[in-house]
């Protein structure tokens, strides 16, 4: 079964991906052609079609990364020592989040007793 959600205890790690529920949206790592660095992002249909990407400035240089929700309730990028290489960075945000990937490519971070939406990868165009 596909899973859609993040959580702290519902993780992806690398090679693991979210796909979209018409399938055209996968989030997950990824490998540009011609280099070794990993990064985590959105793409539509094929990795060619990269729309979003996390840690654009920060890539990982192997294939230990994980995605979690942070003690501090924020979605992570985690590299193999468990450092994190990127946040979304919400001031303030509750423990009890989750993020969702959802049917249009948006990742979303929601507040889990109100599903408010919290962050979304739609909104974070200098990501891309």
């Amino acid at each position: 079964v596909a899973i859609d959600t993040i959580t702290s205890s519902q993780f992806i790690k690398d090679p693991d991906t979210l796909i979209s529920k018409d399938g055209n949206f996968t989030f997950g790592f990824f490998s540009p052609i011609n280099s070794t660095n990993r990064y985590v992002g959105i793409w539509w249909k094929s990795r060619s079609t990269v729309i979003w990407v996390a840690n654009r400035n920060r890539p990982l240089n192997n294939s230990n990364g994980i995605v979690t929700i942070s003690d501090d309730g924020n979605l992570v990028v985690l590299n193999g020592k468990k450092q994190v290489i990127w946040s979304s960075n919400v001031s303030n945000v509750a423990s009890n989040t989750t993020s969702q990937f959802s049917e249009f490519g948006n990742l979303v971070l929601l507040e889990g007793t109100t599903g408010n939406i919290l962050w979304q990868s739609i909104q974070q165009p200098s990501d891309t």
